[in-house]
């Protein structure tokens, strides 16, 4: 009776445990299902597929054109040509030499005579800028050495203009006068500078006062 009694204990407690597998057992771990909504499905065209292929296609930014700049530094003549040449060397710039005709190589001076010193040249020119004269230089070239300039223009017109203005303010002696003259001079063509190499050029004006740096065409050098 006793083996009996424990062998239906046995299979009682096997059947409850098949018809209660989903409490004994633990459950499977869920699995997320993806929600599928047939009403947001678009098929799209061949145009779209295209346009989508090349929005993942990496943007490539092209390098900005370089852009020739070139420059003028006029005019010299052939006594001076050789040492603004050496002051290029200097500065380790390269420039190629262009012939200038008379007419075009004309500049229209003003300025006031040399005086006796250096000292008393920078004084006077440091007076002139106090006053709102900002263009003015004390010159360093040999045969005009201690003169003070205020500026050189080929339109001879623009020199009148200026010399009539320093007058009025009281400036004594202010004189006018034609720096190119002779039968030959020539320009120096710069190509590409950039801010420091053109303030470099423009500290050179003391001894070439009569040169001016200007931007030019490349094409029509």
């Amino acid at each position: 009776m006793k083996y009996l009694f424990g062998l239906l204990l046995l299979i009682n407690i096997g059947l409850f445990g098949y018809f209660n597998r989903d409490v004994v057992l633990p459950k499977p771990a869920p699995t997320l299902e993806a929600e599928i909504s047939p009403e947001k499905i678009k098929i799209l065209s061949p145009e779209e597929v295209e346009a989508l292929a090349v929005e993942k296609k990496p943007v490539v930014v092209a390098p900005p054109p370089v852009i020739d700049v070139c420059f003028e530094w006029s005019v010299f003549s052939e006594a001076n040509l050789s040492n603004a040449q050496m002051a290029l060397q200097s500065l380790t710039l390269k420039a190629t030499v262009k012939e200038q005709t008379v007419q075009s190589a004309k500049r229209f001076w003003v300025y006031k005579p040399p005086v006796k010193s250096s000292a008393e040249a920078l004084k006077k020119a440091a007076e002139f800028k106090e006053m709102g004269i900002t263009d003015v230089f004390v010159v360093q070239e040999p045969k005009w050495k201690n003169a003070i300039s205020f500026g050189i223009f080929s339109d001879e017109q623009l020199a009148i203009n200026l010399q009539k203005e320093l007058q009025a303010k009281g400036i004594k002696n202010v004189e006018k006068a034609l720096r190119s003259q002779g039968k030959s001079y020539s320009s120096l063509l710069l190509k590409n500078l950039n801010e420091t190499e053109i303030a470099e050029i423009k500290k050179l004006k003391p001894s070439f006062p009569a040169a001016e740096l200007k931007e030019v065409s490349c094409e029509a050098n």
